[in-house]
């Protein structure tokens, strides 16, 4: 490794905090860290990369140039500066190079050999490089990249005494010695010392059918068991199926099935996973597409309405979350470790001198959200019921319960999909748990008066990011819509008593039916729905709230339920499709035209007029018409007037009788734009 006599001369070092005494001049300019790098230095090379990509990525946000090239461009000249810890309180012009995380304690003669191996031990710099980079004026905002760091092994100084947690990427495939003992360690840390993870009973029924491994020896070939009222710990596995169809039990099969499954004609997926189970102690594993009857709709309905409930009670689920499908495996080959350049670690007043290591900014860790898995409609409620998930990636394990995260190389932790966190879907659904948002301005938002109901309907806030989140993902079916969902709504109807109205609650209706799509959908996905319901619907949902963070004002008059009436169409399924709905509203209507923009150029292309011609606010269609926009007319009844913004949903005429209206889209009304309701009187219309 070359390094400039700059490079060579950097010593990081613990700090509870920013300390600018710590700031190590480095280059006298980024022209001057770019030819450095050009010269053959590796770590000026990799600073300047990483520097490069946060600008890049700035770029393509679209930021104020300015605030995007002010290093190469706007200020060639600026001194580039290092330290340990940094932030908003140094100085606006220099670069820094920041490991974050809470501080270990020197003197804690308890501290395990490797903290990461002890995930329960308070460790530090939770292996992230972070180098900032800030304008000259505050205005403008930072750039930021990321390098990886670690140390070599867990003796080191760095790790022992220093609190790096950051250790190299595993190179075994995820079915080593050290890679169960590690698995062993984080399942054992939850079993007996998290108060909140509930705790294996071996009384739990088991799944109408399961997987029996045999004993651990694996003198018997696997074979399907009906369970018939046994009563066990098993595994559940959440995998991809992806364009392969995975080996299935059919009504044909069933009894082939049930005398043997050789070990030897699974898909790798599934070999891979009854090794593991057998591998942490456990005998039975549960598989959809073997446990379930493929071609047989009667078991299908019955077994998809408690899908839920078997991961809900599953000992541990196993996710294969590199894998596309059934036959890439768990036991996925990693790569050999990238570039990285050696740092001198001091490790504080015990004058000991640790490593750190610094990897190429040209390595990409894996995005987790982006993982084959975590794209698929039904694994969302395999992972937030599930008490405990061991997920195999494509570079390293991973573990979440709903009191920790952990990663296999040591670092930070966080394995979960988008803005929703395992931890905080598990305590929505407590109700004598902590309220999911700021208390504080909750009161300030509600009167005494109303607190009681908002605070049950706040509960429901996470259901609305539960939905959001589903959206997104992909089905292979689109009639598994809300069967995908229907565990989650099984756990929120056990603990709020609300009536289920597909993927809607009848309680909270008048909010629920605030929905609004970004991009408006290109495919009806079930015909039985009625059209005020998300879930009729293929693509991104989004819910508005007056309050970011609150539930909606529920006494603000608007708009009122009157009735809703229903008959269940999903079959054995009582969380599915519903048909002949009919949603009754008292609120205000009127008569508005949309107008397709004249021009590309137009400011407001979505702009909604009332009749005599003011404009009431911006609308987003549900579906997308087919051919070029064209004036329509609409109806839009206000259902939330907030002290700032308001919602309105856009309706047409259903039938020829015009006894009903059909949703067509959501208006975001402006203050003016709340006038011409004002003029109108409340009124019950019906919407189908």
């Amino acid at each position: 490794m070359s390094l400039c006599p700059l490079c060579a001369s950097i010593t990081l070092s613990k700090t509870r905090g920013p300390n600018l005494d710590q700031i190590q001049t480095h280059q006298p300019s980024y022209l001057a860290l770019k030819k450095s790098a050009e010269t053959g230095c590796q770590l000026c090379g990799f600073f300047w990369e990483a520097l490069e990509q946060g600008i890049g990525a700035n770029r393509k946000r679209g930021l104020n140039r300015a605030a995007v090239s002010f290093v190469s461009e706007r200020y060639p000249g600026r001194q580039i500066s290092l330290v340990a810890w940094g932030g908003h309180g140094t100085s606006l012009d220099r670069i820094h190079i920041i490991t974050t995380g809470d501080i270990a304690e020197d003197d804690d003669e308890n501290a395990p050999s490797d903290p990461s191996m002890h995930p329960d031990h308070q460790v530090a710099l939770d292996g992230v490089v972070d180098l900032y980079a800030y304008p000259g004026n505050k205005q403008f905002l930072p750039i930021l990249s990321t390098l990886d760091a670690y140390t070599s092994y867990a003796g080191d100084p760095a790790a022992w005494h220093g609190g790096v947690t950051g250790r190299p990427l595993p190179l075994t495939a995820g079915d080593s010695e050290e890679d169960f003992k590690l698995a062993q360690t984080w399942l054992h840390s939850c079993l007996h010392k998290h108060s909140t993870c509930p705790k294996p009973d071996p009384e739990t029924p088991l799944p109408t059918r399961v997987i029996d491994l045999g004993p651990s020896d694996a003198s018997i070939e696997p074979y399907l068991l009906h369970s018939n009222g046994k009563k066990g710990l098993y595994v559940a596995l959440s995998h991809c199926w992806g364009g392969k169809v995975p080996l299935t039990t059919t009504i044909s099969t069933l009894e082939e099935r049930i005398r043997s499954i050789p070990l030897r004609t699974l898909p790798k997926t599934f070999q891979e996973a009854a090794i593991a189970t057998r591998r942490l102690g456990l005998r039975y594993l549960w598989i959809d597409s073997l446990c379930i009857l493929q071609d047989s709709k009667r078991d299908w309905e019955k077994e998809s309405a408690v899908m839920g409930d078997i991961y809900a009670s599953s000992f541990l689920t196993i996710a294969a979350r590199g894998a596309v499908n059934s036959a890439d495996g768990l036991f996925i080959l990693r790569e050999p470790e990238p570039p990285s350049c050696r740092l001198p670690y001091a490790c504080g007043k015990h004058s000991l001198s640790g490593s750190m290591y610094i990897r190429s900014p040209a390595f990409q860790t894996e995005r987790l959200r982006d993982t084959p898995l975590d794209t698929r409609g039904w694994v969302l409620q395999e992972r937030l019921l599930s008490p405990r998930i061991l997920y195999y990636g494509r570079q390293q394990l991973y573990w979440e319960c709903a009191e920790s995260t952990f990663r296999q190389d040591g670092k930070g932790a966080d394995v979960t999909a988008g803005d929703l966190r395992t931890a905080d879907f598990k305590q929505s659904l407590d109700f004598n748990g902590p309220l999911p948002f700021n208390e504080a301005a909750f009161a300030r938002t509600y009167p005494a008066s109303d607190q009681a109901k908002a605070k049950k309907q706040a509960r429901l806030i996470q259901w609305y990011n539960v939905v959001t989140e589903y959206s997104r993902r992909d089905l292979t079916y689109q009639s598994d819509k809300l069967p995908a969902l229907s565990g989650i709504a099984k756990a929120f109807q056990k603990n709020t008593g609300y009536t289920y109205l597909a993927g809607l609650w009848k309680e909270d209706l008048i909010a629920g039916i605030a929905w609004y799509m970004p991009q408006p959908s290109n495919e009806v996905t079930s015909l039985t729905l009625p059209s005020w319901t998300w879930a009729r619907l293929k693509g991104n949902v989004r819910f508005w709230s007056e309050v970011p963070g609150l539930p909606l004002r529920i006494l603000d008059g608007s708009c009122d339920l009157v009735r809703v009436t229903y008959t269940l169409a999903g079959g054995l399924n009582p969380y599915g499709d519903i048909g002949d709905a009919e949603l009754q509203i008292c609120g205000r209507l009127i008569e508005a035209t949309y107008r397709p923009p004249q021009s590309a150029e137009e400011e407001f292309p979505t702009t909604v007029f009332a009749m005599g011609g003011a404009s009431i606010g911006r609308i987003l269609f549900d579906l997308k018409a087919p051919g070029p926009p064209k004036v329509r007319s609409i109806f839009c009844v206000l259902i939330h007037g907030g002290d700032h913004y308001a919602a309105a949903l856009a309706l047409e005429r259903a039938d020829d009788e015009q006894a009903s209206y059909k949703r067509v889209g959501y208006i975001s009304v402006t203050s003016s734009g709340r006038a011409p309701f004002m003029d109108a009187e409340p009124r019950i219309l019906s919407i189908i």
